[in-house]
This record gives C-alpha cells, structure tokens and sequence, in this order.
C-alpha cells in the first residue's frame, strides 16, 4: 500500500478522498454452460450456446457442419439435435422441409435459432 504524504490543501473538509481497500482476489469458478448436442452424418458435436443461428455459431466454433445454401430450401444442414437448451421453434421453412422429422428431433441449422 502506498503511503500517501498530506498537505494543508488535502486537509481541507471535502478533499480528501478515502478509497477502501479492493477486495481479495479469489480463484472464480468457472461455470460451464450447457452446450447444444447435435449430429449430422453419424458425428456428435457440442456448440457452445451464442445467440443466433444454430450454423453460424457452429462454423464459429470450427464445427464441420455441412451446409450449402442456408436458406432453408437443400436440406443439407440438416442435424438432429440431442440435446438443445433453448432452441426457437421450428419455422415454416423447417416444417416444409423436414416435415414429420422435426418431431424426431431433426431441425435445419441454417434457420434453428439459439435463443
């Protein structure tokens, strides 16, 4: 800590400014969040949840997810997604194209949104 040399002028009433002693640096805990789990082509992956798209957070993360149009419409990016916490609902590009799957679990990456 260091010594602080006082003046007339750090006298004066108002002057003097006090600030308390910074709290002790402890280890943090780091928590670790719950990632989605989805496969495509027989290879579990594990992204890690950043809000967007399902493919844009994958690709981000170095996942080899294939995709080709990411519009919805060539069903490439299909995945089917094991474990998913907070994944939007499928919209009606997924419905059309995947049809009774989405009830299996399968979604389109390039449209499944990480909330």
């Amino acid at each position: 800590m260091k010594n602080r040399v006082l003046t007339v002028g750090s006298l004066i009433p108002g002057r003097l400014i006090v600030k308390p002693p910074a709290p002790l640096q402890t280890e943090s805990k780091k928590v670790k969040t719950e990632g989605v789990i989805v496969e495509q082509n027989g290879k579990r992956m594990e992204i890690q949840p950043v809000k967007g798209k399902l493919l844009d957070a994958a690709l981000n993360q170095g996942k080899p997810i294939q995709y080709k149009c990411r519009k919805g419409t060539c069903g490439q990016c299909t995945v089917k997604v094991l474990k998913g916490p907070g994944i939007s609902a499928p919209n009606e590009q997924e419905k059309k194209k995947l049809k009774n799957e989405i009830t299996n679990g399968y979604r389109l990456a390039c449209q499944a949104e990480i909330l």
